[in-house]
């Protein structure tokens, strides 16, 4: 088969390893053809072929953000949606140029083995900054095997990510021997790598189940509000009563009397439950906060906020924020304590470097643009005694984000989001899939509350205590064990992402040191 057509294949089956696809294990081996193909092609057309491929995966994982084209700008959200696809997959071609190139240095053992580093090098780098997107880690497709990604509770994802690039290379060697005939013992110890490395995840994370143990942990007794409001209607203002109306009737329960989360420690609702800002319907704020009263419970519900901050495009600041009903927790200004989203999605929530270049203020406001203003920090309320604190949406993809409210004293997270502008696919899956890892990585629960769900509960070790539907109008309510367990990673995790980080470095310098070196004695088609 011809090395463009494997690689291409080899990138699609990849996109159908993550959740809520069954092919998780997969992701061991599902790269090791493309990087077998790889070593037969020049540099140049290494990058062409996985640039296609990526074009491929990209499209295959986020196909469902064309659904935004029924309630946004339809032309907007497209072109958005193939730039993005097209952005993203020049990380593809990179790392399948990258790993050619590193077939002819003269120090090809040593980059080769580095390769998995720099890989998670590069996850890590896709975090930083306000074009982040750190969504598609390999390390995700292990979502749904607890038993094969507890050792996120030492490296990340990114270190989970590094481990199964090296499967991939092991197996793709062994591969190579095989094809040409030449099973010696190096290709013997590369096939007992691909094997040793899936085997010690999943002896590891046995082990670590089995020892799981919750035994005299507070609990507390969570209820999940997810009403399923179209997201046709959700923000149409001659709907804004039927909206709310919905949201009070799934609270209420059948009886009217609040019974699905009478008695609860924590009532959580969606991201944008209210859909307007909050400020300006005071009377929906006293019908919340009665409530919470009526119940017995704090009542977190999300909504949008502004402040006067004036300038020359605006005289608002706004936010996308969640506010907490409950004693005590009343602002100056009348208002209940708020939380406002830090990471904001970018041109969605936000224009990029808007701050660096303020003329993008004012094109924000031209094309459509959320407009928010990221928030001033971490919140850590209190539930029955016990911290935890609040994120909203695509703040959960962040490893440092969830890092920081643990350094913060969180021992439990509680995510609300609107996953509702994805229909009926596979984007709020890969979403409630990345949360479950940021309960491992901190050792610690996460509650997450969809309005169209997934809605879901995952116990510190990411164990899924129970989930939702997708459209589902219910309220899930579960009484979860918040244990005090702190991980080497919450505790390390900056460093070891600085490690990665610091190896992607070292790799893309190493390669350009070769640079001269190649142009001397001319390209080779050396293999590893």
């Amino acid at each position: 088969m011809k090395p463009r057509l494997v690689i291409l294949l080899s990138s699609l089956l990849w996109a159908f390893c993550y959740p809520p696809f069954p092919l998780g294990p997969l992701g061991f081996a599902v790269l090791a053809p493309a990087f077998l193909a790889t070593t037969r092609l020049t540099p140049r057309k290494a990058f062409g072929a996985w640039f296609l491929g990526g074009l491929l995966y990209n499209t295959a994982m986020y196909w469902w953000i064309w659904q935004v084209m029924k309630v946004g700008p339809a032309v907007l959200v497209g072109v958005g949606l193939v730039a993005m696809v097209g952005f993203l997959s020049l990380f593809n071609g990179l790392l399948g140029w990258s790993f050619r190139l590193a077939l002819e240095s003269p120090r090809r053992r040593v980059l080769v083995a580095l390769y998995p580093l720099a890989w998670a090098g590069l996850e890590a780098a896709r975090a930083l900054g306000e074009m982040s997107f750190p969504w598609n880690n390999l390390g995700y497709t292990l979502g749904a095997w607890p038993s094969l990604f507890q050792s996120a509770s030492f490296w990340g994802v990114y270190g989970i990510s590094a481990l199964m690039i090296a499967s991939n290379l092991l197996l793709a060697f062994f591969l190579r021997g095989a094809a040409l005939r030449k099973i010696g013992g190096k290709n013997r110890a590369a096939l007992a790598g691909f094997v040793a490395i899936p085997l010690a995840f999943w002896l590891h994370g046995t082990l670590v189940l089995s020892r799981a143990d919750e035994t005299g942990a507070p609990r507390l007794d969570i209820a999940l509000v997810q009403p399923s409001i179209p997201q046709t209607k959700k923000w149409d203002d001659d709907y804004f009563a039927e909206v709310m109306a919905k949201t009070f009737r799934t609270l209420e329960g059948k009886s009217d009397d609040l019974a699905p989360v009478r008695g609860a420690d924590l009532v959580v609702t969606a991201e944008t439950a209210v859909p307007d800002f909050l400020r300006m319907r005071r009377e929906l704020v006293d019908s919340l906060r009665a409530v919470a009263t009526a119940a017995g419970a704090p009542l977190v519900v999300g909504s949008l906020d502004f402040v006067p901050d004036r300038h020359p495009w605006s005289e608002y600041a706004f936010y996308n924020s969640a506010f907490l009903f409950a004693p005590g927790s009343t602002d100056v200004d009348g208002m209940p304590t708020r939380y406002s989203k830090q990471r904001l999605v970018p041109f969605s929530e936000a224009i990029p470097f808007k701050g660096i270049l303020p003329m993008l203020n004012y094109v924000e406001s031209k094309v459509g643009s959320g407009g928010f203003t990221p928030g001033d920090g971490q919140r850590v309320w209190h539930a029955a005694g016990i911290p935890w604190s609040p994120s909203i949406c695509y703040e959960v993809i962040y490893p440092s984000f969830v890092r920081e409210a643990r350094a913060a004293g969180a021992k439990l997270l509680v995510n609300i989001t609107n996953d509702g502008w994805f229909g009926r696919t596979n984007g709020p899956y890969q979403h409630a899939n990345i949360a479950r890892f940021r309960a491992v990585e901190n050792g610690m629960p996460v509650a997450r509350c969809a309005n169209n769900g997934v809605s879901v509960f995952y116990d510190a070790w990411g164990r899924d205590l129970g989930r939702t539907a997708l459209m589902d109008s219910t309220v899930l309510r579960r009484r979860i064990a918040v244990p005090d367990r702190l991980t080497a990673y919450s505790r390390f995790g900056g460093i070891v992402d600085a490690c990665f980080l610091a190896a992607l470095a070292a790799w893309g310098l190493a390669l350009a040191a070769d640079e001269a070196w190649r142009r001397r004695r001319g390209r080779t088609t050396l293999s590893p």
